[in-house]
């Protein structure tokens, strides 16, 4: 078998090191001393003819015949390329050598009892030969005996009485005085882990607030065994909300509630790795909880006061800021704090919904992108007594959002062998929808598609027909609003012709969650329409965050026969 052993020759470099005076330690037998943890690796003996492993206990010669070989690591049943007993190799190293030195002195080579050569470091050491009686300088430790630290150092200078330990590798040996005769200790035990399950459950206080409320996560956690000092992490959905530390099993953490409706909550047990000996630990394994559900009901919308209440009596001042959209209204006549809703009034003198407020140095600011331009009215009312606490006019010079449609009616036209098949546009090519108002945070604007004419007079092939709709994306600059945002209830303006069949229209598509294409209406085969005459209800609803201005889109019929 193909052995790597290092031997070197002296260099003059090391006829400088300083050996201190120590007095003779009485000799005793070589009884196997315990592990040190301060070498910076374990180390493991091996045989120098075979590369087995030495047991600790074992009683072995000063310089034993075979030589002595130290190894990162346990010899393997197939030794390989013997990369499992390389030490190193280690950053800003340019030198190792062998030692044996007094316990805690590892790292003082002035202090070493024996050392070897100085040799070179390409990348890393292995299998050293190391033994009491093989390391050539130094005075041997023989004839005193004791216990000792035996092993490599990795060093950064070329004179060993100079050298900075980077790193030392070692095990304690106990040497028996005057024969030499000397043992080492064991190695490191493994580390056993216990592995311990951990259950989490969750409970909130209130489970049901008001947006912007607080309700109290408490968390408890269970175990088998009492838990360390532990952590636990609060979520909402997935987004972490914080930590909070275990004390009595439980850790609680105030959370804000955020949105109207269900806020979802859960609680997760960190993992936690805790010493329980020398060479033992206990892993308590990580758990989470149970989602738990804080509800925040949508505020309720007191009733809008009419004009009539906005007199002389609870007039304040109102200004407008073109820069935020927003009216300021006060003073308002309650407490620091009190919540109040606001009203704004269009010139069709229509009472819009803007928001609930809390009063700031006895004034409000509002909302009021969603009013159109012009001389507008804002009123402040007590959300208990609905009681108009303070009102005052403002000149709005930026428009709500709105939005303006150019709508095409491409007609399909068969040309007919008994009877005319035809779409006609009534009304103008442009539907423009203004005036939107505020609903639950977003911009709702309504109106109607116009008249249109279906004519079908085909009383010999009785074909049928569907009319088809589609809609483009709303668009307004680089902002864009999908079609999904436009619903379209469908009715039939009249129906004529004498032994005609009535289509039927489509069940209507809702803003926010229309899909196209759709069909309009449509008449079964086997029948004529006559004359059709439709229009539709039109709903946009901008998504909340939507920039503000006119967004266009085209909305297409399309009139095919069956």
């Amino acid at each position: 078998m193909k052995k790597n052993v290092f031997r070197t020759a002296a260099i003059a470099a090391v006829g400088g090191l300083l050996i201190a005076a120590v007095a003779p330690l009485s000799a005793f037998a070589a009884t196997v001393p315990p592990y040190d943890g301060t070498t910076d690796k374990t180390v493991y003996v091996l045989d120098g003819a075979d590369l087995s492993n030495i047991a600790s206990g074992a009683q072995l010669d000063w310089n034993p015949a075979n030589g002595i070989i130290m190894s990162a690591a346990p010899s393997p049943a197939n030794l390989g390329d013997y990369s499992w007993s390389t030490f190193g190799p280690v950053t800003g190293a340019t030198y190792w050598t062998q030692f044996v030195a007094l316990p805690g002195q590892e790292r003082t080579p002035t202090s070493w009892k024996e050392f070897g050569d100085l040799t070179t470091i390409d990348t890393g050491v292995s299998l050293p030969q190391v033994a009491p009686g093989s390391i050539p300088y130094g005075t041997p430790v023989k004839t005193a005996g004791g216990t000792y630290s035996m092993g490599i150092a990795f060093t950064d200078g070329n004179a060993l009485a100079s050298t900075h330990v980077i790193k030392a590798y070692y095990t304690t040996i106990n040497v028996d005085s005057g024969i030499g005769s000397w043992t080492f200790a064991a190695q490191k035990p493994p580390v056993v882990n216990t592995d311990i399950a951990t259950t989490t459950t969750l409970a909130a206080s209130p489970t049901s607030v008001e947006v912007g409320s607080t309700t109290v996560l408490t968390a408890t956690v269970g175990a088998s065994k009492a838990l360390p000092a532990s952590n636990v992490e609060f979520y909402n959905g997935t987004t972490k909300l914080g930590t909070g530390a275990v004390a009595n099993n439980q850790a609680s953490y105030t959370a804000t509630v955020g949105t109207v409706g269900a806020n979802t909550f859960s609680a997760k047990y960190v993992e936690n790795v805790v010493s329980t000996g020398a060479t033992t630990t206990d892993t308590f394994k990580a758990s989470t909880s149970a989602d738990v559900i804080v509800t925040a009901p949508a505020p309720a919308v007191p009733q809008a006061p009419s004009e009539n209440a906005l007199d002389a009596s609870n007039t304040q001042t109102a200004t407008y800021s073109a820069t935020t959209d927003t009216a300021q209204l006060g003073p308002v006549g309650v407490v620091d704090g009190t919540k109040v809703y606001a009203f704004g009034y269009s010139t069709h003198n229509t009472p819009m919904y803007l928001g609930e407020y809390s009063v700031g140095g006895t004034v409000i600011v509002a909302n009021v992108s969603g009013l159109p331009a012009g001389t507008l009215k804002v009123a402040a009312v007590n959300e208990t007594t609905n009681q108009v606490l303070a009102w005052g006019s403002f000149a709005k010079t930026t428009a709500g959002p709105s939005i303006s449609k150019a709508i095409s009616a491409n007609v399909a036209t068969l040309v007919p062998t008994d009877g005319e098949f035809s779409l006609t546009n009534l009304s103008g090519a442009v539907v423009n929808l203004t005036n939107p108002t505020i609903v639950n945070g977003q911009s709702v604007v309504s109106g109607q598609l116009g008249d249109f004419q279906v004519t079908d007079l085909r009383q010999v092939s009785k074909a049928g027909w569907s009319l088809g709709t589609t809609v483009t994306s709303f668009v307004k600059g680089s902002d864009t609003i999908a079609n999904t945002a436009l619903g379209i209830a469908p009715k039939t303006v009249s129906q004529l012709g004498s032994g005609a069949t009535a289509p039927t229209t489509g069940a209507a598509t809702v803003s926010g969650s229309a899909v196209y294409p759709w069909d309009f209406a449509a008449l079964a085969a086997g029948g004529f329409s006559g004359y059709t005459k439709y229009n539709a209800d039109l709903v946009f609803t901008a998504p909340t965050g939507s920039p503000a201005g006119t967004y266009t889109s085209t909305l297409t019929l399309t009139l095919i026969s069956k």
